[in-house]
């Protein structure tokens, strides 16, 4: 009980401390901003739990590099990648927030261990960067491995049924082939040829190289600390600590003029707390659509907290503007559905801007098309405007466990959801027109969103993944650009200052700390795959469940 009195009353005096020195201006004086980016950078943080020393959030990260940007007292970012997984299009976005700092007159330092391929791109957006003596750079041109699993379902004695509608609709490939079908080769390649332009051209801005030179450091890994110093690709051999002391040693900084990045955050925004009472709560809210779009199966019928939010949103005057985040492969096409009906109503009453993070394909795409506008980063995989439903029949994997099932039906359709008999003719052309059915709204809804004409909607769609680059040239998306560019489009919307960051509110809204706590002591449930009570209803997928990762 003591060690929980003592720990109250440390917390309760750090924060009237705070108070206090922000009212009376009364802080310590910083110059430099430290930040650690370790591991996963969500889109969403875990709600109700505190902050730790570096970024919680992708876009937290963004706003605070934007804060950085326009503060006179900062003079240099330390950035220290610590096993840092990033997703290209979070690569781009910080690279040019990175960028954008350099051309405020401040200083950008970063310093790599064992970096891999993406953290390396974003450190050539430094002024300097400093590798660990025991380090690496893993880097060594690009490629991508897909997982099939036919052979593995074939052993188990499961057998998939499952229609897709649009020729490079190929997520059902990984249940029913061994490789990639000439299409799906297709696409994939086409996004990893963009994607290597697209890195090369980030590395030669940034190291200021002609693009055909980063191409060929790009290819020739991975490099050795040495190595990567002869080839200029680094600039100093030095551990990340050490870095920081010289860091501070050549700005002629004493150490205490440093600042974490959740010191600085959390300083900025008490600052900015007058920002709502000059707008009288007056905001922008951002919405994050993230992950797969799946409801847990036999979930209670009530609305999520994101739907329940994104009714509140509608209804409150005190939001001028939305901004909809979507890092989304898809999912459920009914979920996928419901968002986008709850976010078309608000569209009917402020304006709805759209981010698109690394992945906002096929029910993600599906969301997203509600902004206007729509910005997605280059490097953004969308798209795949297509449809699969279906079933897994599990008769032979029964009768190797022993396990019998007896059934009794009345209706010639009554089986269509079972998971032990497969689909007879009848029945697969009935889930075939049902897929065709929602297949064809998906491309009308495209069609009117993005002003398409039907031809140039049908070209675009047919379950094709894109990149950015190339959405933008068929009209699917209306800039290329992250977060930072949708939140200042929803300012200018919304009638905020556009030199003044506007205040911001996310969405869905954080739970108490025991709801959270609770919730992750409960096993997660397992995404659904189309078998017995789901076949018509939630069996119709607009997903990509090829997740992309090029390394």
């Amino acid at each position: 009980m003591l060690w929980r009195l003592w720990l109250g009353i440390r917390i309760a005096l750090h924060y009237v401390g705070e108070a206090f020195r922000w009212a009376t201006g009364r802080k310590r004086p910083f110059a430099l901003i430290r930040i650690t980016l370790r591991g996963e950078l969500r889109e969403t943080s875990p709600a109700g739990f505190w902050s730790t020393r570096h970024p919680k959030t992708f876009t937290e990260l963004v706003v605070g590099l934007r804060w950085a940007r326009e503060d006179e007292r900062v003079q240099a970012v330390f950035i220290h990648c610590d096993h840092a997984l990033l997703g290209w299009a979070q690569v781009q976005e910080l690279h040019r927030g990175l960028m954008a700092l350099r051309k405020a007159g401040k200083r950008v330092y970063v310093a790599l261990g064992q970096a891999s391929a993406a953290e390396y791109v974003l450190a050539s957006a430094a002024d300097q960067i400093f590798l660990s003596p025991a380090g690496s750079l893993d880097m060594a041109g690009l490629s991508a491995e897909v997982w099939f699993f036919a052979r593995t379902l074939a052993k188990l004695g499961i057998e998939p049924e499952i229609i897709q509608v649009g020729e490079y609709k190929s997520a059902a490939e990984v249940f029913t082939s061994t490789e990639m079908s000439p299409a799906h080769r297709e696409a994939a390649e086409a996004l990893l040829d963009h994607l290597f332009e697209e890195i090369a051209g980030t590395v030669a801005a940034g190291r200021q190289w002609e693009v055909q030179r980063a191409k060929e450091l790009i290819e020739g890994g991975p490099y050795d600390p040495r190595t990567a110093l002869e080839a200029k690709l680094v600039d100093e051999l030095r551990d990340p600590i050490a870095a920081e002391w010289k860091v501070l040693e050549t700005l002629g900084m004493p150490e205490g003029k440093a600042i974490d990045f959740h010191g600085y955050t959390h300083r900025r925004s008490l600052e900015l707390r007058r920002l709502w009472w000059r707008y009288h709560g007056r905001h922008v809210a951002v919405v994050h659509v993230a992950g797969p779009l799946f409801d847990p199966p036999r979930a209670p019928a009530r609305p999520s907290p994101l739907l329940r939010d994104l009714e509140g949103l509608r209804e409150d005057p005190r939001v001028r503007a939305v901004v909809v985040r979507v890092v989304s492969p898809g999912g459920s096409a009914f979920v996928a559905d419901r968002l986008w009906h709850a976010l078309e109503r608000i569209a009917e009453r402020k304006p709805v801007v759209t981010s698109c993070g690394d992945v906002a394909a096929s029910g993600g795409y599906y969301v997203a098309v509600v902004g206007q506008p729509l910005f997605a980063e280059s490097a953004s995989v969308t798209g795949s405007i297509g449809v699969l439903s279906g079933k897994f029949v599990f008769r032979g994997l029964y009768d190797r466990l022993g396990i019998d099932k007896d059934r009794i039906a009345r209706g010639r359709h009554a089986g269509i959801a079972s998971d032990a008999t497969p689909l007879t003719a009848e029945e697969r052309a009935l889930l075939e027109r049902h897929a065709r059915a929602f297949y064809d709204r998906f491309v009308d809804i495209v069609a009117k969103a993005r002003e398409l004409e039907p031809e140039r909607a049908e070209a675009a769609s047919k379950g094709r993944v894109w990149s950015g680059q190339a959405a933008l040239e068929r009209g699917l998306v209306d800039w290329l650009g992250g977060f930072e560019q949708a939140l200042d489009a929803a300012a200018l919307l919304g009638g905020f200052d556009p030199e003044v960051p506007p205040p911001i509110a996310h969405y869905p809204r954080p739970r108490p700390f025991w709801q959270s706590f609770f919730e992750r002591l409960r096993p997660s449930p397992p995404i659904p795959f189309p078998a017995e009570d789901s076949v018509i209803g939630s069996g119709v997928w607009a997903w990509l469940p090829v997740q992309y990762r090029f390394r």
